[in-house]
């Protein structure tokens, strides 16, 4: 499935989420920017007041102090990553910065992807086995980020408290002053639209959120389809909630009905949803524009190869159809593209190669209903096109 991390909190209230009472949020939020900024200047400052002095002093402390900071970041996201794995949530990637790790079900794949965020920010996308208690799934998993730090924290301080003073030394408090700010800053509970603290999601699942809350809809589905449910066994009902909850989860809803569309071998009816996506693309306001580039791109792909498959002309699907990029991420789908090329200029050989070549790349997913929609599509691909 596409990366929605970015997308995913922008939709419609429905049925809000408990939270803190807006004056006690209003004190949290300017204490976890105190300490957000703290966490950054205490990196700087202790690799400034104890790295040797000499010609590059100040640019060496500076570089060192920030490093330290995105580093901090990385041991949070991993820390979330590591819990989520721990607890049977499945991992889709993680992200610090432009730094994307895309994990697979052996190993993990690195990326640079353009930059959606001005701020240095990072995520881990993972979804609860809905097969699996979702409570505990998420309480781990939020809980992850915050604990790494905090416990990397104590090391490092230990450890630089223990050593004589020196470079070793400044640059180990520092990561433990850096890493202590920005644990604490996390664990409090703290909502700034469209941004949500692990403070307040681990006191909203501590308190009992509910699991059918409509706001999940989205969590549910992509859990389903990260155990194998396929796109056209997809909770009628959530699919229902997300298209309720406007741009961007009616786009995302949208998507679902498509490839559930394609999976069937509907490909008329597939590619008639163009209309609806270009609905959508019209009032689609110029703030979610750079975080959906990639689902359009993805959308248009799927939609060019709907069409044609219901004419049999490949006229649409052209290189230039997918990014380079996106069609290295989206291997298989991209692969697929380029059988059906193939198979309607009458290359039997490279129809065949493509077509391996995309279920292998679908098998790498932990997205299990990836493999499988893929499969099915290549059935109906095969079915069609002899027909």
């Amino acid at each position: 499935m596409v990366d929605t991390r970015d997308i995913a909190a922008g939709g419609e209230a429905v049925n809000d989420f408990w939270s803190l009472p807006g004056w006690l949020n209003g004190l949290l939020w300017l204490l976890q920017f105190t300490l957000s900024a703290a966490a950054g200047a205490l990196g700087v400052v202790l690799c400034l007041l104890w790295l040797p002095e000499g010609v590059i002093w100040d640019l060496s402390g500076i570089v060192a102090g920030f490093v330290i900071v995105y580093l901090a970041i990385v041991v949070h996201e991993l820390g979330h990553l590591l819990a989520a794995r721990w607890s049977g949530m499945t991992v889709l990637r993680m992200r610090v910065g432009r730094l994307d790790v895309r994990v697979l079900r052996n190993g993990w794949k690195l990326g640079w992807p353009p930059r959606t965020q001005k701020r240095l920010q990072g995520f881990v996308m993972a979804f609860a086995d809905s097969r699996g208690p979702w409570r505990r799934q998420h309480l781990c998993f939020v809980a992850g980020g915050p604990l790494a730090n905090l416990t990397l924290a104590l090391l490092s301080g230990g450890l630089g408290a223990w050593l004589a003073p020196g470079a070793a030394h400044g640059v180990l408090l520092a990561f433990a002053a850096s890493n202590a700010c920005l644990g604490v800053a996390n664990l409090l509970p703290v909502e700034r639209k469209p941004l949500v603290s692990d403070g307040l999601w681990l006191l909203r699942w501590w308190r009992g959120l509910d699991v059918a809350h409509p706001k999940l809809a989205f969590a549910r589905l992509m859990g389903a389809a990260c155990a194998g449910l396929c796109a056209d066994q997809a909770d009628p009902q959530d699919l229902r909630l997300l298209e309720s909850q406007g741009l961007p989860m009616s786009l995302l809803a949208l998507y679902i009905r498509l490839r559930a569309l394609l999976v069937q071998g509907r490909w008329e009816e597939a590619a008639a949803l163009d209309a609806a996506l270009q609905a959508q693309r019209t009032v689609l306001p110029e703030a979610l524009l750079r975080p959906l580039y990639d689902l359009l791109r993805l959308m248009d792909t799927e939609l060019a190869f709907s069409r044609a498959m219901a004419s049999k002309s490949a006229v649409g699907l052209f290189d230039e159809l997918l990014p380079s990029r996106l069609q290295r991420e989206y291997a298989s789908i991209w692969a697929r593209c380029l059988a059906l090329r193939a198979a309607l200029a009458g290359d039997d050989g490279a129809f065949r190669r493509q077509l391996e070549r995309g279920l292998e790349h679908a098998a790498q997913s932990p997205d299990l209903s990836l493999e499988k929609e893929e499969a099915r599509i290549q059935q109906g691909m095969l079915r069609f096109l002899r027909g």
